[in-house]
């Protein structure tokens, strides 16, 4: 059974992810990839499972929220906004 709960409250009052549980949820998920991926190259050695390390940082809001936006995104971005 999980130790680690985040409510819904604690969701809407975190600033970074602007109270909206998707990016909460995409905020620790990624983390939780990032910690995973170094534990498998060696570089740290987990105690806990990296979902619930993933969450400890969101409740002590020491996540931030990041969009992604590839070049190729960008380009087709001022492409579609020549063409108004």
């Amino acid at each position: 059974m999980a130790t680690e709960r985040i409510s819904l409250d604690e969701i809407y009052a975190n600033d970074k992810c602007e109270g909206s549980v998707f990016r909460a949820v995409k905020m620790m998920s990624e983390e939780a990839r990032f910690i995973n991926e170094q534990a498998n190259m060696g570089f740290i050695e987990l105690s806990k499972k990296p979902t619930t390390i993933a969450m400890s940082k969101f409740k002590a809001e020491k996540l931030e929220c990041t969009e992604n936006t590839s070049n190729d995104e960008l380009e087709t971005l001022e492409e579609y906004e020549e063409t108004e």
